[in-house]
């Protein structure tokens, strides 16, 4: 495949005031004779099934056409045909057509209808949204309503979408978006962490397990596959999926088939993939850590998703946002009521490395430590005082007391370990010791903060 060939096919989604369309690159099907004459469908899903039954996805009316005749199955950048046993069969001029790969504007005999394979490629152009919040992703600057617009667009299709962004900057909240505003909303929408389970389980995860498949394997288990039947998977920190895992992901998408880790039949699949990384996954592909095929088969389009220093023209509207969050959770006195221009103006001069997440955090903390009706400059948290140079505020707790005679590394050492030991603390009390959420809270896989937990000997501490 040509540097030009896989651009045709994947679209990197610039949000710079610039972007005015993108190109994606389909193919459509067209009726040109018999009952259905003019009828058409464009194929934007991994199988298409055509037939006289309402339960497929072109529905023929000709009496000729068999119940669920042939299928058309996205195989790479290439679309296969297959006949499904039909009574009556499909042609491709004179040669009865059992299966085999479709070239350009070809013309298969369905029962008396014939229809024609057109490629298609269709530009969308990208208005920038008025709103200032789409599903639950709240923000109106610009490169936020293009992002909005974007998902106009995207949403309502079946096309793969790769999202990009550093940690805690929303990447979940777009793939809940995405499948809020899709055809398939009323389905499941199953998430699933790549770097929550050791290699050897992935397998079993993705695709599910039979009973006695291996050892531990007491009941038949159901991959995400299965539990996103008619639904939309999101597969988080993608990047971090074994290599030696990514051909057999690969296949399941091509193929629209898995097979159960010991089992002997396949299971057909429908699910659309949306997939997040905070990772270059283009750097990985030059790598050899990621596979090529599998990315281009992923990624037909890119959101980049903006950090928080770049939108900061939000803070107050997402301050507001999750004041009012914490207040309607009976998670904040009741006296509080929004945050003062100072408090404000103070926050908008930090960077916000950990962005929306760590902004959420702050202003938990912030809102707990609050007198009045108003957030003041001294109700911040005092580490985020002191990376930003200023005085930290006198209703912080103080720090813990050094040894006499302790050198600067080893000082600083402690300080850094005691300040990890409680923010993994509090965050395994607040989600009641649940290692994913507490994982994904603080930007870190699974087996770091098994890692940690053992690091500050608190694996057995009860948190009730």
């Amino acid at each position: 495949m040509t540097e030009d060939d896989r651009n045709v096919y994947t679209q990197q989604v610039d949000i710079s005031p610039r972007l005015e369309q993108i190109e994606v690159a389909q193919c459509r099907l067209v009726v040109v004779e018999g009952p259905d004459v003019g009828q058409q469908m464009t194929l934007d899903k991994p199988i298409v099934r055509i037939g006289s039954n309402e339960k497929n996805d072109l529905v023929l009316t000709d009496n000729t056409v068999s119940r669920f005749h042939c299928e058309i199955r996205r195989v790479r950048d290439e679309y296969l045909f297959i006949d499904r046993q039909s009574t009556n069969g499909c042609y491709l001029g004179e040669l009865r057509l059992v299966e085999g790969y479709l070239y350009p504007n070809c013309e298969i005999l369905i029962g008396s209808c014939l229809v024609k394979f057109e490629p298609l490629v269709e530009n969308i152009e990208i208005v920038p949204s008025k709103a200032d919040q789409y599903g639950d992703l709240i923000g109106s600057a610009e490169k936020m309503r293009k992002i909005y617009g974007l998902l106009d667009k995207v949403a309502p299709s079946e096309l793969s979408v790769v999202i990009q962004g550093q940690t805690g900057t929303g990447k979940e909240l777009v793939s809940r978006a995405i499948h809020q505003f899709s055809r398939r909303k009323d389905g499941p929408l199953v998430i699933f962490d790549c770097s929550a389970f050791p290699e050897n389980l992935l397998e079993s995860e993705l695709f599910g397990h039979e009973k006695g498949a291996f050892s531990g394997a007491i009941r038949t288990h159901r991959g995400v596959f299965e539990r996103a039947e008619g639904g939309t998977i999101f597969f988080d920190e993608l990047g971090e999926m074994s290599v030696n895992l990514q051909p057999k992901f690969l296949r399941a998408l091509e193929s629209g088939e898995i097979r159960r880790v010991g089992g002997e039949r396949t299971i057909k699949i429908d699910a659309r993939v949306v997939s997040a990384t905070n990772r270059n996954l283009l750097s990985m592909v030059e790598e050899g850590t990621f596979r090529q095929d599998l990315y281009y088969r992923l990624a037909k389009v890119t959101i980049d998703l903006p950090p928080l220093r770049e939108r900061i023209e939000d803070l107050p509207t997402l301050c507001e946002h999750f004041i009012g969050q914490l207040k309607s959770r009976g998670n904040v006195p009741i006296h509080v009521r929004a945050f003062s221009p100072e408090a404000l103006l103070t926050m908008g001069r930090y960077d916000w490395p950990g962005n929306i997440r760590e902004l959420k955090n702050v202003v938990e903390r912030a809102a707990a430590f609050c007198e009045g009706e108003l957030i003041q400059p001294q109700d911040l948290p005092g580490d985020l005082c002191a990376r930003m140079g200023m005085e930290a505020p006198t209703n912080a707790p103080p720090p813990p007391a050094l040894s006499p005679g302790l050198g600067l590394k080893e000082a600083k050492e402690m300080m850094v370990s005691n300040f990890e030991r409680d923010y993994l603390v509090g965050l395994l009390k607040q989600y009641n010791m649940n290692i994913s959420r507490v994982a994904r809270e603080a930007g870190i896989d699974r087996r770091h903060v098994y890692r940690l937990m053992k690091k500050y000997e608190i694996v057995e501490e009860k948190f009730q």
